[in-house]
Parts: C-alpha cells; sequence; structure tokens
C-alpha cells in the first residue's frame, strides 16, 4: 500500500540519499562544461564528495560510549561545514561562468539540494543529542 505524497514524513536516512544527490548533481552540471574551467569544477566535485564522505562517515559510528558521540557528532559538523563552503562556491560558479551557460535553474537547483542537507543534518544532530544525552551525561 503506498502513501499519498502529502502525508509522507521525512525519512531519518534522507540525509544519506540527499547528500549523494547533491554530488551526482555537481558531476551533472560540471561534466559537460569546458576544460579551460575544469580546476574549479574539480575543486566542487572533490566538496561534495566530502559532504558524502562525513555523512557516511557519522552514519557508520555504532554509538556504544561517549567517545562514539563526538565522533559521530564530528562527522555530521564537519559534513554542515563543507556544505557551507559548497555554497558560497556554488554562488561564486554561477557569477564567474554564467556566460559559458550556467543557468541559473541549475545553481538554485543544487543550492536548494544543500541547504536541506544542512537542514537534515542539524535534525539529526538534535535527534543524537536526545537519544544519547544518558551516554553523556554517565
Amino acid at each position: 500500500m503506498s502513501v499519498k505524497a502529502y502525508d509522507r514524513s521525512t525519512s531519518n536516512m534522507e540525509f544519506l540519499k540527499n547528500a549523494r544527490d547533491i554530488e551526482v548533481n555537481i558531476i551533472k552540471c560540471t561534466i559537460s562544461k569546458s576544460k579551460k574551467y575544469r580546476f574549479f569544477y574539480n575543486k566542487l566535485i572533490d566538496m561534495s564528495i566530502e559532504i558524502l564522505n562525513h555523512v557516511k562517515r557519522g552514519n557508520s559510528i555504532y554509538v556504544e560510549n561517549a567517545n562514539d558521540i563526538i565522533l559521530r557528532t564530528q562527522e555530521f559538523k564537519l559534513a554542515i561545514a563543507e556544505c557551507q563552503a559548497i555554497l558560497s562556491q556554488i554562488e561564486i560558479m554561477y557569477y564567474l561562468f554564467k556566460s559559458d551557460g550556467i543557468s541559473i535553474k541549475l545553481v538554485e537547483n543544487i543550492a536548494e539540494l544543500v541547504n536541506k542537507e544542512i537542514m537534515l543534518l542539524k535534525g539529526l544532530l538534535k535527534v543524537d543529542r536526545e537519544k544519547y544525552k544518558k551516554l553523556v551525561n554517565n
């Protein structure tokens, strides 16, 4: 039985899919562009890979003690920081290369995904604080 779209809630694992979507969209956006800007596009791709890597690392930590919580939190915070950094690079990409065919719609789509990832990760950190507060207090 399927659930109607308006009745669906956010999956607690959506942050993983969204991080992957960021990487895929940035690669799609940059793969067919001029090779003279490859240095810039490669940096964006590397940043998107880092977001996904931090998210996967954080999610793979099985929490058993306070140190695990710290490691998990650090990885998710690093992913958020990388998201913030990539937002500024995407803005610069648009201003520098809009004359070469980078559309504002594409940039807005990527920025929306990145902002969504930040929101999802902040929500996850909030849930983790509640979920593991007994381990931290001990």
